[in-house]
């Protein structure tokens, strides 16, 4: 299915000012590092929700992945096809944020293993709002040269909150055990890592306000044929069946990368602390500022070098990103959990990070640039719906399982992270050797 170029004109006599374009940016940025703070402090709290509830690895994995990953991966779908229908996009992500926000503080009180997990799953369906419409939105406001360094500006919002999530979580959960927990009105006392969850959903509010600045941008890079009007569902079925070797590759490869880097970022923390005998506060700032630095730093890079590549004519420069990092980042994440000291060990991690980074912006750009606008949203719920029940779903799980059922050994985790590695990285490899000449036949139709 061809797209039209038709609206590229109409594009350019009514574009919002560039100053105006990156603000869009990076008020949606701001909302993916506040959804990754709210996901992710529950990363740094492992060890007192194990102590409380008497939940085993395995139970705590499924509340940072398949919970999380559950309806976040379902909810995506529909979304996907309001983001592609609606004339306002901004809408849901506000209705999201104030749901995901609720969400999490609902998981500050919670008193069982059950009510975690389901609050947790609410968390997920409030973030499935949000990336799929920012990803149609950016998309709109920049052309293809410009879309991947844009995308990469979005995308250091889920590091930098990843990170925050543990150097915020760490002096949160530092304080509230110092002074004993809290009492709330009503509800009475509440552990510290009760505590953490409520604090953290609070900004919620704020942001939804932000979001309501975002003026709809118009549609561009439409579908032939459909340039005044959605397309139906049937199409649709039909584009992604007559497409599916270009979107299997392009969605595998990033449902597998998910997969080994949220499984490897969930379990390193508790790695640090059981292997080398970190505090979590410790920990919480470590290894926070090198998800933070080194993740926001290795986005940009990525989205910089793309935009400098197409600029030099090679027009599969995402996906080429994508396989570079992939290779170079294999002996950090394999090497690092094996190292004698702490040190060593986040120094890799840092290392690693900064290369992996690189191609997280990119490779979505890199489906954005061979997807038709009206199927953007859907694709990328698509796309989401993978990664999250691969990624979230089964990274922190396979991590857990070969910790749990295969050493048998807490103690294990460094091998079992490095062991997760050096399974994957060489699966992902042969997928991107494959899917090339395949992205670049699309690309050339699609010229």
């Amino acid at each position: 299915m061809a797209t039209s170029a038709a609206s590229e004109p109409a594009l350019t006599r009514s574009a919002p000012s560039a100053a105006y374009r990156w603000y869009v940016v990076i008020v949606l940025s701001l909302a993916y590092c506040f959804s990754a703070i709210d996901a992710r402090v529950l990363t740094l709290l492992v060890i007192p929700i194990k102590q409380d509830l008497g939940l085993s690895d395995f139970q705590i994995s499924l509340l940072q992945g398949f919970a999380f990953a559950l309806l976040y991966s379902v909810a995506a779908i529909p979304i996907g096809r309001l983001v592609d229908t609606s004339r306002n996009r901004t809408r849901p992500i506000v209705w999201g944020v104030l749901f995901w926000s609720m969400m999490t503080m609902l998981c500050g009180l919670a008193r069982s293993f059950g009510a975690l997990f389901a609050a947790r799953i609410g968390v997920g369906v409030g973030e499935a709002t949000l990336s799929p419409t920012a990803y149609s939105l950016i998309s709109d406001y920049f052309d293809s040269r410009r879309r991947a360094l844009a995308i990469s500006v979005y995308a250091i919002g889920y590091p930098i909150g990843g990170g925050l999530a543990l150097i915020i979580g760490g002096a949160l959960l530092h304080y509230f055990t110092g002074i004993g927990g809290g009492i709330l009105p009503v509800i009475g006392a509440l552990a510290p890592w009760q505590m953490v969850f409520i604090v953290v959903g609070l900004p919620g509010a704020i942001i939804a306000l932000l979001l309501l600045t975002i003026r709809e941008p118009e549609r561009r890079e439409l579908a032939k044929g459909y340039e005044g009007r959605a397309m139906p569902l049937a199409e649709t079925f039909s584009y992604l069946r007559a497409n599916w070797p270009l979107y299997g590759v392009l969605i595998g490869t990033i449902s597998l990368i998910g997969m080994l880097s949220i499984g490897v970022s969930l379990w390193y923390p508790t790695f640090l602390i059981r292997t080398y005998g970190m505090t979590i506060g410790q920990v919480g700032l470590y290894y926070g500022m090198v998800m933070l630095v080194c993740g926001a730093v290795g986005t940009l890079m990525g989205g910089w070098l793309s935009g400098r590549l197409m600029r030099a004519g090679r027009a599969d420069a995402n996906l080429q990103i994508v396989l570079v990092t992939t290779v170079l980042k294999a002996l950090p994440l394999i090497v690092g959990p094996l190292m004698p000291n702490a040190t060593l060990a986040l120094a890799f991690m840092a290392v690693g990070t900064l290369i992996g980074q690189a191609a997280q912006g990119v490779i979505i750009s890199a489906i954005q640039d061979v997807t038709p606008n009206q199927l953007r949203g859907q694709v990328m719920a698509l796309t989401l719906l993978c990664v999250n029940l691969v990624g979230l779903g089964l990274g922190a799980s396979f991590i857990a399982a070969i910790t749990d059922f295969g050493f048998g050994d807490e103690g294990a985790i460094r091998y079992s992270i490095a062991l997760a590695g050096a399974i994957l990285l060489p699966v992902i490899v042969g997928l991107l050797l494959v899917g090339l000449p395949i992205y670049r036949k699309a690309l050339e139709a699609r010229a």
